[in-house]
């Protein structure tokens, strides 16, 4: 408790008593009783040589129970460890390489290191930085190509998180580092470190090239990343067709799934690959089952008859299974759940919400679609 608010009251032995009360404020004062403390005990850091001087190694945190004036600004002290003065603490608790690493020359480091906080007489406390120096980078890191699917209701995409970018390297100790052509970046950015990729602002439909590069340190390497935002209408959804799947979440398909079953349904249906598209990815009820609700164009861009759709779909469902390996539940244009009238009077209307949108993505696919929903009426 840093202080106390007391009220005191004086009385006399008069009849009746006189009274009177004042208050007295007592200040507890801080005395510099706790040291400052590392974060942990010891550290252990892995870095590559022949990183540049000022490379950032590692940063020390601290703290310290004592009020601020005992506490920081902290003073970092390398104490051993360091004869050839190969690294240096700043008072921001960052340790920096301050001489070309070697490992040939030296592969390894005990650093021991004091932190001392403001107080008068000051407190510290110590802790070991062991550091091993290994190999620089031999590889350079592999980006795979990404293609983004973005369903729209209207002219424009909001914006959101789309798809995230997958490198890999064969040096275990690598740090990747993933950026965006500087072209691109009032539309989308890129996360340094994990590579998700965020389309910013609103964006027409239309299809957009993008240019990601990943680099070690030392090498680097780009990839395309394909942007397609496709508008939907509710002429398009009154047209779509809902395929629902057994136990299947939504990565699952698109990354295992997708493509095989786009070439199937092209092949029974006579149509292009490209005019078979995702208007939905969503798992229905159970949760374990998905939803995909598509939609099949002719190359003219007006629909199919859906009952010559839906025929050629039901129809092929065995065959559908077989190839693909999964089991389709059904394959509906007017599902009418819990409706007791007969399909043909049965009005349904599907309807997507943007305000709900899901993003599905693989190393190669992702999808970005809105949730749908469906609302039936009895007719007859």
């Amino acid at each position: 408790i840093s202080g106390y608010t007391l009220t005191v009251q004086a009385s006399d032995n008069g009849n009746p008593p006189r009274l009177n009360t004042t208050t007295v404020n007592i200040d507890v004062s801080d005395v510099n009783d706790n040291p400052p403390v590392f974060s942990k005990g010891n550290y252990s850091v892995i870095i590559q040589e022949n990183k540049p001087i000022g490379f950032s190694v590692l940063q020390l945190v601290v703290t310290d129970k004592d009020s601020s004036h005992n506490g920081p600004p902290f003073l970092f002290t390398i104490l051993s460890g360091n004869e050839e003065n190969t690294f240096q603490v700043n008072q921001q608790g960052v340790l920096t390489t301050a001489a070309a690493l070697n490992r040939k020359v030296r592969d390894h480091y005990l650093l021991h290191v004091q932190v001392a906080d403001n107080g008068k007489p000051p407190l510290s406390s110590l802790t070991y930085i062991d550091i091993r120096v290994i190999e620089e980078s031999i590889y350079s890191p592999a980006i795979l190509p990404l293609e983004i699917f973005i369903t729209a209701f209207g002219e424009e995409y909001s914006g959101g998180v789309i798809g995230k970018i997958h490198a890999t390297d064969q040096d275990v100790y690598d740090t990747l580092t993933y950026s965006l052509d500087p072209k691109m970046e009032s539309l989308f950015s890129v996360s340094s470190t994990g590579g998700k990729l965020i389309a910013h602002k609103r964006l027409d439909v239309g299809q957009y090239l993008l240019n990601v590069t990943v680099t070690d340190g030392k090498f680097t390497t780009a990839a395309d990343i394909t942007v397609h935002i496709r508008q939907i209408t509710q002429d398009l959804l009154n047209h779509s067709i809902a395929i629902r799947f057994a136990n299947l979440a939504p990565e699952e398909f698109i990354g295992d799934y997708w493509r095989n079953f786009q070439r199937a349904l092209r092949n029974i249906l006579g149509v292009r690959r490209n005019d078979i598209q995702i208007v939905s990815l969503q798992p229905s009820d159970p949760p374990s089952n998905l939803d995909v609700l598509l939609n099949i164009e002719k190359s003219g861009s007006s629909q199919h008859p859906m009952r010559i759709l839906l025929h050629k779909i039901n129809s092929s469902v065995p065959d559908l299974e077989e190839i693909l390996g999964v089991r389709i539940i059904g394959v509906f244009h007017k599902l009418c759940a819990g409706l007791d009238c007969p399909l043909k009077f049965c009005e349904e209307k599907v309807t997507v919400d943007e305000n709900i949108m899901s993003t599905h993505s693989t190393a190669r696919l992702s999808f970005v679609t809105p949730r749908h929903h469906r609302t039936a009426v009895c007719l007859c």
